[in-house]
């Protein structure tokens, strides 16, 4: 498990300045989202960072659906890849938007399959406002953080990237919040 420390306002010029908490993240997914007229393409690639939250082997695969008020028939699942802790994924799948689905999330989990009890837990999540999906001005592309699961049906989180600073993490706005550095917890 990771940790971020989000920021509540603007970014500080030190930290003790700004109040902030500790956010836990459980891997990372990379995503592709793109709409094409009333469909959305999702595209589930790979994942990373998740072995500390799989004990032993990690089956991995990942559930996509609506939500709230999502028919479980209308939710899909990538393959699940066996004994792997940074599993590649390579699926696409197609959701069709309706008006009454732009007040939705569209709702990534991922689970961990455990052959022996024939259970699966939660691995993390992280959710998407439809509207803004459909947005053609929006890009939705790249590493996102795997949440846990009050915080995952509410909000996603981009992992932020160096290509404007190499030397630090650059700071990326979500709904409100400011990312700052990665810390890793022991």
């Amino acid at each position: 498990m990771s940790r971020l420390r989000v920021f509540l306002r603007n970014p500080p010029a030190s930290l003790s300045e700004t109040p902030s908490f500790l956010l836990n993240t459980h891997g990372q997914l990379k995503l592709s989202i793109i709409h094409e007229q009333e469909v959305l393409v999702v595209s589930v690639l790979e994942a990373r960072g998740i072995v500390e939250d799989c004990q032993r082997s990690c089956d991995s695969y990942v559930k996509i659906g609506m939500f709230p008020d999502s028919d479980p028939s209308d939710r899909q699942k990538s393959q699940m890849v066996p004994e792997c802790r940074n599993p590649i994924f390579l699926q696409t799948f197609y959701f069709v938007v309706s008006e009454g689905d732009l007040h939705k999330r569209l709702l990534f989990t991922m689970w961990n399959s455990d052959s022996t009890s024939r259970m699966s837990a939660l691995l993390g999540c992280m959710s998407f406002g439809v509207r803004s999906l459909m947005d053609p001005d929006k890009e939705f592309q790249g590493w996102y953080f795997l949440l846990g699961e009050e915080l995952g049906r509410k909000k996603h989180l981009k992992v932020p990237t160096q290509h404007n600073n190499p030397t630090a993490l650059s700071l990326l706005q979500s709904e409100g919040l400011e990312v700052g550095r990665l810390e890793a917890r022991d």
